[in-house]
């Protein structure tokens, strides 16, 4: 929140604070009748008590939206980490190797042995599409930081790369490329959401 809008928030507070010292004086220094001065005592009292409940209820609502908003963060993360994840096994049987460890050291790729059997890119294309509908929900309640849409972003665009180049053109060689970009973006994503630091707190507590 910058500058401007927090002098803009702040404005109803101040002048409702402003009002109840301006009556409470008022009452004190110029109005004899007791009823009077207990009417207008009331309204002062009541002026000045509601920025506090108004602040109260601010941040009791920061407090809870903060709450969930990391709940569900936690969640969408864990959920994109299960689709890579699957999609990872996908690709690690393309490529043939027997295991994929994160955080990734340097793959070269042999396009001439990939295999392209029909189940692991039906598999992929099924995690894509999961993948994709996680990140346009996400988008809409803001839950994802900036940098982690762009990485998904990225990876969703290689994948799809892929899926067009085996059915259309079917140059493993340009596979290959794809397939190394998308594993260098996986890498990213686990590196910038620190999967590694929550695997060792999973790790820790159990």
């Amino acid at each position: 929140m910058n500058l401007v809008n927090i002098i803009l928030k702040s404005v109803p507070y101040v002048l409702s604070i402003a009002g109840g010292i301006f009556v409470f004086d008022f009452s004190q220094q110029y109005l004899h009748d007791p009823g009077w001065i207990d009417l207008m005592d009331n309204v002062a009292a009541s002026l000045l008590a509601i920025p506090l409940v108004f602040l109260f209820y601010d941040y009791s609502n920061y407090l809870i939206t903060r709450r969930v908003h990391k709940h569900q963060h936690t969640n969408v993360i864990n959920a994109l980490d299960d689709h890579l994840f699957k999609i990872l096994a996908f690709i690690k049987n393309i490529i043939g190797l027997p295991r994929i460890e994160v955080p990734m050291q340097d793959i070269n790729l042999n396009y001439k042995k990939l295999n392209l059997d029909k189940k692991y890119v039906r598999g992929i294309r099924k995690q894509l599409n999961m993948l994709e509908d996680i990140l346009y929900k996400s988008d809409k309640i803001e839950v994802l930081d900036p940098q982690h849409t762009q990485i998904l972003s990225f990876i969703a665009q290689e994948l799809n790369q892929i899926l067009n180049e085996i059915k259309y053109n079917n140059s493993q060689r340009e596979i290959a490329r794809y397939l190394e970009t998308t594993l260098s973006m996986i890498d990213d994503w686990f590196y910038a959401t620190g999967y590694t630091t929550r695997k060792k707190l999973t790790r820790h507590k159990q």
